[in-house]
């Protein structure tokens, strides 16, 4: 099991201690002690949303700015932010920060992990970077703009999220079927290095180049032959000698085979080096064992080392071995992919989602059954491949694009091949990706020639083993490709890149389908979307080898540009709330079933809420051989899982009582109802190896609260974001699904509450009985305590701590600390401990505010959903 699992890298190599890093930094982790550094750049800025004349300038009065802190969407949006709700055009950001680096002859770099649309950079007033998409990232060497002796500088940058033909996606967002929001959204790095280091993949022009490049070339057993490819620079004006020095390093931190080169390299000068490695005894990488190792680099110069930094990789060959399927390290993978497609925004924060978020959604799909997870449709965020990595969660990466090809402007074809070529550059070292989407998808009116030049693309970009670009059938024959999405090849592979939705939808302007369910809608459309999916998965395992898998459509709820409604079809909700389709997928994994980070999962799920509206059959899911039924202290029976031909191929199918539950019955119990439980056993080899109880839920009493961080603690970095839950609960902590509360969320400490009564995240109504308040750390850690309140409730309360983050952060406090915070509407934010501190009469207008708050939360509510059906302003 791999060792790095829930923490960060923190081991002793040659003498020198790793730093502690949890996520990768432009593609590489950082070195304690290495002349190489790398800060926090995220915390700091102002924006404003709308085109500024003259705000790149250095001496631009931006005191009415709003204060921002990356990762950064321009606006909080509702729950539903389809149908292009979302702000189109330009906005600009500003900061201003020093640069630490003593030497005068180092580099400094600004890294940006992806800013949506086009964007322009400015340095102290000087352009130094113009980037179109806004899916990849993009680099910006600027340091002979910076001032000397640590004067302040400041950065400007435009991010235009308009719609634009010339660089993909390239269809306007009113036609699409997914939102691009705007703003920075993604990190950004300040990285300075010495004048001798390795280069950044994203300033190389050197084919299959730029940084470090580490390809698995075979596997023999344990044993592995690789190649590491080195790219490194002497920015300086004079001839040096370097050293090179790759170590193989496992995760326990012991040297597992090292190369190293001498080379001369004339002032200006870069070379990449390509050396062969040989590893015996290693622990390979394999989804169901997703062991990582890590390349550590020093460059020295006359015995001294210039520059260091790590590479996170896994040891593993994929091989497509046509009827015989899905080959990982000479083996049989042994089973199919199963999995989903996910889009990358979240509730009110659109795609500014930050790396604890990105994790979580990976972890979360991979212990609700998914062992695959496909990009759509576009390069995911680093931190979730980062994840996918960790948790042995095969996945795709993609060009950017739906549905949509430029014909007649030639820089638009030109910025896809070169977008082509950044994405296979960026995330070459991730073991987890099987497959690369280089066409467009869904378009089989693209040019021929182009598929195929991006197919070519990418394999130049890695000419090793284990590429495999992936199209729809036709266009993947057309374009040379190396797989098919769908298709009825016998010897070529394929996989369902999407399954379990298109066929329930009614039309294309309607977009109405059973699979596709709001929470709030109750158990019953719930039930009837699951079951429908469980008969849609079991042909997926009903097909040959040859066709190694498939995912859903799609994993989590996700935001339309085309249409008003979002998708409503995920195992996930847009808050991470599982539907019951999520505990199917679960209950497919084998009951010894190791999942990796998690460990095995013997599972059992009720699908019915014991409700005055529930329905009679009691569906149950679980991996279990058979399950023991009871309700109402009576043995229901036990039951094997349904012969249904339906579910025929799946590993377990679903469990069905059917008569059990009838309402007048627990009403004949009267008062208290304190025997309404239900009660289910799964039993292995008869054997009792889970048992799930589930009391009937009576009286709407109070509200419980609790923290929904999947392990992944908030970071005190000034953006990171944890949901807390406000459950509905009876007298005796039972949740109660139909309840229908508004909630409002107080906050006290080093953090705020995200959206307000605007968006209608504060007060939030409960869906399936739940509310969910998104709280954002500042960059102060300490403890944060949070109150939800709905009026008639018992308040519930609850407290969490913001952690202090190891990595540095640039950014200047005061021209932080002096921003213009944004407006909450709806909602006071405590910002000190409300208690005997206080004045008693400002005490007693503070409880009498707040009554009078709660006791409008309701109609206030009521009152702006009519106003916004009726397209009314506020």
């Amino acid at each position: 099991m791999n060792k790095l699992f829930g923490i960060i890298v923190s081991f002793a190599v040659a003498g020198s201690i790793l730093a502690e890093q949890k996520f990768s930094t432009a593609g590489f982790y950082a070195v304690e002690g290495s002349p190489r550094s790398v800060e926090n750049f995220n915390p700091g800025w102002r924006f404003i949303k709308g085109d500024v004349k003259g705000a790149e300038a250095v001496a631009f009065d931006d005191s009415h700015w709003e204060a921002a802190n990356l990762p950064h969407g321009l606006e909080i949006l509702g729950e539903n932010a389809s149908g292009c709700r979302n702000y189109q055009g330009k906005a600009w950001y500003r900061k201003k920060f020093a640069v630490n680096k003593a030497s005068s002859h180092g580099k400094v770099f600004i890294y940006f992990e992806a800013v949506m649309g086009e964007a322009q950079v400015w340095v102290n007033g000087k352009e130094v970077a113009h980037h179109f998409g806004g899916y990849l990232p993009f680099a910006a060497d600027v340091t002979d703009v910076l001032n000397a002796n640590g004067k302040p500088n400041v950065v400007a940058v435009m991010a235009d999220n308009s719609n634009s033909k010339l660089y993909p996606p390239g269809k306007e967002q009113n036609k699409l079927d997914f939102t691009y929001m705007g703003g920075i959204y993604r990190d950004t790095y300040l990285i300075e290095t010495g004048p001798v280091h390795v280069t950044l993949r994203e300033l190389s022009r050197t084919v299959a180049g730029g940084g470090i490049f580490a390809a698995t070339l075979d596997v023999n057993g344990n044993a592995a032959k690789m190649e590491v490819r080195t790219e490194v620079v002497n920015s300086s004006s004079k001839p040096l000698e370097l050293v090179v020095r790759n170590v193989l390093v496992n995760a326990e931190g012991k040297e597992v085979a090292a190369v190293k080169e001498t080379l001369k390299l004339k002032g200006g000068e870069s070379r990449q080096l390509a050396k062969q490695l040989e590893a015996k005894n290693v622990h390979l990488w394999h989804p169901d064992d997703p062991y990582l190792h890590y390349i550590r680099t020093d460059v020295m110069v006359g015995g001294r080392v210039v520059d260091s930094l790590l590479t996170r990789v896994g040891i593993r060959l994929f091989e497509m071995r046509g009827a015989d399927g899905l080959f990982v390290n000479k083996k049989w993978i042994g089973k199919k992919l199963i999995g989903a497609n996910r889009h990358q925004d979240y509730s009110y924060i659109g795609n500014a989602l930050p790396n604890s978020g990105q994790w979580r959604d990976v972890k979360l799909l991979r212990e609700g059954g998914c062992n695959t997870i496909r990009a759509a449709h576009y390069p995911q965020d680093p931190a979730f491949y980062d994840a996918c990595d960790e948790f042995g969660m095969l996945t795709t990466t993609a060009n950017p694009g739906w549905h949509f090809f430029n014909f007649k402007e030639k820089v638009f074809e030109e910025r896809l091949y070169e977008d082509t070529r950044q994405l296979v550059r960026r995330d070459r070292n991730v073991a987890s990706m099987l497959m690369w989407e280089t066409c467009i998808n869904e378009f089989p009116s693209q040019p021929d020639y182009a598929m195929n030049t991006m197919h070519r693309i990418a394999h130049e970009e890695y000419p090793f083993p284990g590429m495999y670009t992936v199209a729809d059938h036709d266009e993947a024959i057309k374009g040379g490709l190396d797989m098919f999405y769908h298709g009825g090849s016998k010897t070529v592979n394929s996989f369902n890149r999407e399954y379990g939705d298109g066929g329930e939808v009614d039309d294309w302007y309607s977009q109405n389908a059973r699979t596709r369910v709001k929470m709030e809608w109750g158990e019953q459309p719930l039930l009837d979307q699951s079951l429908y999916q469980a008969a849609t998965l079991a042909q997926r395992h009903r097909t040959d080898k040859v066709r190694i898998g498939g995912t859903l459509w799609a994993g989590i709820d996700h935001h339309r540009g085309y249409h008003p409604d979002p998708f409503r079809g995920g195992l996930l909700n847009g808050f991470r709330l599982p539907r019951y389709t999520y505990y199917l997928y679960q209950s497919q994994y084998d009951p010894d079933y190791v999942i990796p980070g998690m460990g095995e999962k013997q599972m059992l799920y009720i699908t019915h809420e014991l409700t005055q509206l529930s329905g009679k059959d009691v569906v149950i899911y679980s991996n279990c051989d058979e399950v023991r039924l009871t309700w109402l202290g009576v043995v229901v029976g036990t039951q094997k899982p349904s012969d249904d031909g339906k579910f025929a191929g799946l590993p377990h199918p679903p469990f069905v009582f059917q008569d059990v539950f009838d309402f007048s019955k627990v009403k004949a119990l009267g008062k208290g109802n304190i025997n309404a439980v239900m009660v289910a056993e799964g039993l292995i080899d008869g054997r009792v190896a889970v048992c799930t109880e589930k009391p009937y839920a009576q009286r709407t009493t109070a509200l419980a609260l609790s923290v929904d961080d999947e392990g992944m603690e908030l970071a005190a970095d000034g953006s990171d974001i944890i949901p807390v839950r406000a459950v509905v609960v009876d007298q005796h902590g039972v949740k109660k699904v139909l309840a229908a509360e508004y909630v409002y969320f107080e906050v006290e400490g080093p953090a705020e509450i995200v959206g307000d009564s605007t968006t209608f995240a504060n007060p939030m109504k409960t869906e399936f009985g739940v509310a969910t308040a998104l709280i954002r750390a500042t960059t102060e850690p300490g403890t944060i305590k949070v109150t939800a309140h709905s009026n008639g409730l018992e308040s519930g309360r609850i407290s969490l701590e913001s952690k202090k983050v190891d990595m540095a952060m640039s950014f200047d406090r005061g021209y932080a600390a002096s921003s213009k915070k944004p407006e909450q509407k709806g909602a006071v934010i405590i910002t000190q401990a409300a208690g005997s501190d206080l004045p008693t009469d400002v005490k007693t207008l503070q409880d009498e505010l707040r009554k009078a708050q709660l006791d409008m939360v309701g109609k206030d509510q009521d009152i702006m959903e009519l106003r916004s059906r009726l397209g009314l302003s506020e």
